[in-house]
C-alpha cells in the first residue's frame, strides 16, 4: 500500500519514512501542504496520508478540508500528525476531515 507523508520537519519526516518502508509500505514524501494536495488530488493518490498540521503552503487542516470537499470516488484516510495537543486543536483537526489525530512526539509502534 502507498502512503503519503507530508511533513516539513526533516527529522520527523525521516523517522516516518524509514519506519513505514521497514514495515513494507511504499512511501510518497512531500515537504509542504501544496504538494500534498497535488498528490492527493492526482489519479494515483495514496489511500492513506499522514499530514503535519503546520507546514509551508497549505497546512494539514486545509489539506483535509480540500480533500473532503473534492469529489473523490475513494477518499483517502487522513491522519493529522502535530505538536498541537489541546482539546480545541483535536476538535478542529477532526472537524476539518481528519480521520485520526496523533500528537508529536509519536511512538513508532
Amino acid at each position: 500500500m502507498k502512503i503519503l507523508i507530508a511533513e516539513d520537519d526533516m527529522i520527523s519526516r525521516h523517522l516516518l519514512e524509514t519506519t513505514l518502508i521497514r514495515w513494507g509500505y511504499e512511501v510518497v514524501v512531500t515537504c509542504d501542504g501544496t504538494a500534498a494536495w497535488e498528490v492527493l488530488h492526482s489519479t494515483d493518490a495514496p489511500p492513506l496520508a499522514i499530514l503535519d498540521w503546520m507546514m509551508p503552503g497549505l497546512d494539514g487542516v486545509e489539506v483535509c478540508r480540500r480533500v473532503r470537499r473534492a469529489a473523490m470516488p475513494m477518499p483517502p484516510y487522513l491522519i493529522l500528525l502535530t505538536a498541537k495537543g489541546r482539546r480545541e486543536d483535536i476538535i478542529t483537526g477532526l472537524r476539518s476531515g481528519a480521520n485520526d489525530y496523533v500528537t508529536k512526539p509519536f511512538n513508532r509502534e
